[in-house]
């Protein structure tokens, strides 16, 4: 008992140091605007914040949690990229919580690793992985605490905490599953687990009911969800992803993750599910239910695969502890949480926001939503509004400008339209009540035409931009160091719809 108190500084001082270890590894997003999702959530966040509603005002495929997280920040700092401190602050909670999921008769060394690989892990320098706030990163924190309540016995706070998992991204599915599996030792567990999962989704279903807008809720989060979920496949475009996936992304995200995912296997050696080995028990069925998630659909993006981190960052730690020597302990586990800044030094280190963002992130532009957002917020009266036909949906944020419909991005109606009606009403809305604004970007990972319907709602805006608006400018997206600026068009000039990798600026007449 005496030792265990002793080492209590210790370990505070320790969770402390990987507190500001982890600040640092998502330092690597100091100064880099938002992401196309984090300006989709926020945009959802605004509505719901002024009075309206998600999914009624702004249309979002992601249930509401994450909203209120962006709600939450926003209400702190009225900087655009606010949500960064939510995402943060919601890591390091993750981080705290998985150093109490190592059991207390654990060394130090073991206790601490978790947390010093889930810093690690949950950073990594890959495109949208390390430091945006994504749903991932609060889908963690919920999946750990979670994972808590299931080692200690607790099955109502456990569903409870994966029903908030569940609200927070649909893969979730997978860890409520995978859980509600330990978690339910008998009947009585069992009922308690499924009704603490069950309580939050059936709290946004009676608020959204209540508020009028449970149609919006079910058909987006939920019903056009599955939809995107299934687009590689009915597109015929899985084959290539498929191949980018191997080619690019795996093997940066396995070099990276080579530590933990070499003692994790060891930690698996001799080893029998149960109640023998608890830890190694729920590590493997988080980090299967994590990987089943980060796969649904297909898509593959870097920052679906955050969820695993704390998965494997406690696999990791269970095979830390398996390691005899005292020393060996404690090297590996420093090992693991330098291992992604000792591989990649100049994207954790490189003071130039715009470089770190070209090597992350290229071509996604920014930057040149940022630029063009000022540029329109300086142009914009009160009371104006704007429409974009692409994915930058952070434009509304940089501007100040309320969306003209409730698709602040396309791709609902260009990836994935369940019919014409979609993109119809759309246009027949703009053409009702013109916006002063409308941003037309020509990179197509922003537009994300996969459909003939998405083709259609194309051309109608070319068409409704010939008949009633004048071509302002344009910002071009470069592999550029020098910062992206808003190019005045001339009198005349026509713009140019065919040339990739522009946001075109067109003014109501």
């Amino acid at each position: 008992m005496k030792r265990a108190r002793s080492a209590r500084p210790l370990l505070a001082a320790g969770v402390a140091v990987l507190c500001g270890w982890l600040l640092f590894l998502r330092g690597q997003g100091r100064g880099i605007p938002l992401i196309t999702d984090e300006g989709e959530y926020a945009v959802a966040a605004r509505a719901w914040s002024t009075g309206g509603l998600p999914y009624r005002d702004a249309f979002s495929q992601k249930p509401p949690m994450t909203f209120l997280f962006y709600r939450a920040a926003a209400a702190v700092a009225s900087s655009p990229e606010s949500p960064r401190l939510a995402g943060l602050f919601a890591s390091l909670l993750t981080l705290v919580v998985l150093f109490f999921c190592a059991p207390r008769a654990w060394s130090a060394a073991g206790r601490l690793a978790a947390p010093a690989a889930f810093a690690a892990l949950s950073s990594l320098p890959v495109g949208d992985y390390g430091f945006p706030a994504n749903t991932e990163t609060f889908l963690n924190l919920f999946a750990a605490l979670s994972a808590l309540a299931v080692l200690r016995g607790a099955p109502l706070l456990a569903g409870l905490a994966a029903g908030a998992a569940l609200t927070t991204k649909q893969t979730a599915a997978w860890t409520v599953l995978g859980f509600g599996v330990l978690a339910s030792r008998d009947k009585r567990a069992a009922a308690r687990y499924a009704l603490g999962a069950a309580a939050l989704p059936a709290f946004w279903a009676l608020y959204f009911y209540a508020r009028g807008a449970f149609g919006d809720y079910w058909a987006q989060a939920w019903g056009g969800n599955a939809r995107y979920a299934a687009v590689l496949v009915s597109t015929g475009a899985l084959q290539g992803q498929l191949r980018w996936f191997a080619t690019a992304l795996l093997p940066r995200l396995a070099l990276f993750s080579l530590p933990a995912l070499g003692l994790a296997g060891w930690a698996l050696r001799g080893q029998q599910a149960g109640k023998e080995s608890p830890v190694e028990t729920l590590a493997v069925v988080w980090f299967g239910a994590a990987v089943a998630g980060a796969l649904t659909g297909l898509f593959l993006f870097p920052h679906y695969f955050v969820q695993v981190a704390p998965a494997l960052a406690l696999g990791a730690a269970c095979g830390v502890e398996k390691i005899k020597n005292l020393k060996g302990r404690t090297a590996l586990a420093i090992v693991m949480c330098l291992w992604p800044a000792l591989a990649a030094p100049g994207l954790f280190l490189s003071p130039d926001a715009h470089a770190r963002e070209l090597a992350l992130l290229y071509p996604n532009p920014l930057f040149e939503t940022k630029a063009l957002g000022e540029e329109i917020g300086r142009r914009a009266a009160p009371g104006d509004r704007l429409h974009v036909f692409g994915s930058e949906g952070a434009l509304f944020l940089y501007s100040g400008l309320a969306p003209a419909t409730r698709h602040t991005l396309s791709y609902a109606l260009t990836l994935f339209p369940k019919d014409d009606s979609g993109w119809k009403n759309e246009m027949a809305e703009l053409e009702k009540t013109p916006p002063r604004f409308v941003v037309f970007s020509t990179q197509p990972l922003s537009t994300m035409i996969g459909s003939r319907m998405g083709r259609d709602y194309r051309d109608a805006m070319i068409a409704f931009l010939a008949k009633g608006y004048r071509f302002e400018g344009e910002v071009v997206v470069r592999p550029s160091a020098e910062p992206p600026v808003f190019n005045r068009a001339e009198p005349g000039a026509r713009p140019e719809f065919d040339s990739r990798d522009r946001l075109l600026l067109f003014e109501r007449l």
